[in-house]
């Protein structure tokens, strides 16, 4: 009978664990990151020439891959700007004092440029959305 105790034990234990452990976690899904994003207008003076920028504030973004990152832009520039994301077909154009949300879902790691298609790099500062790889 001894021998067969730790044995008839054991299988109690497993079939016990099976009842009152838990299962996996139900899939939940993947977080959202959000950023405020405002288009600023600014003159300066370059050199004794006037000029203008556009920037968008904060430049950047950060997310991790599979992760949704939602865009709440916002034009205070006087003028159309644009908000593009090519590697996810994003090209949006907001008139002065416009806002809208940009979602982009399911984010593969990689760097990307954020930029306005509307007028030339040289007056805008682009950003970038970082991704990282889930380890």
């Amino acid at each position: 009978m001894r021998t067969r105790l730790p044995r008839v034990l054991a299988a109690v234990a497993l079939a016990l664990s099976l009842v009152f452990l838990p299962g996996p976690a139900p899939s939940s899904p993947a977080p959202v990151r959000r950023y405020q994003i405002t288009m600023k207008f600014w003159k300066a003076t370059v050199a004794g020439v006037s000029t203008i920028a556009v920037t968008n504030l904060p430049a950047d973004a950060f997310a991790y891959e599979g992760e949704t990152v939602e865009f709440v832009v916002r034009n205070e520039s006087p003028i159309p700007e644009g908000f593009a994301i090519d590697a996810f077909g994003i090209k949006e154009v907001l008139q002065p004092k416009q806002a809208k949300t940009v979602r982009v879902r399911n984010v593969r790691a990689g760097a990307y440029t954020i930029y306005c298609h509307l007028h030339p790099m040289s007056v805008h500062y682009t950003g970038t959305l970082l991704v990282a790889p889930r380890r």
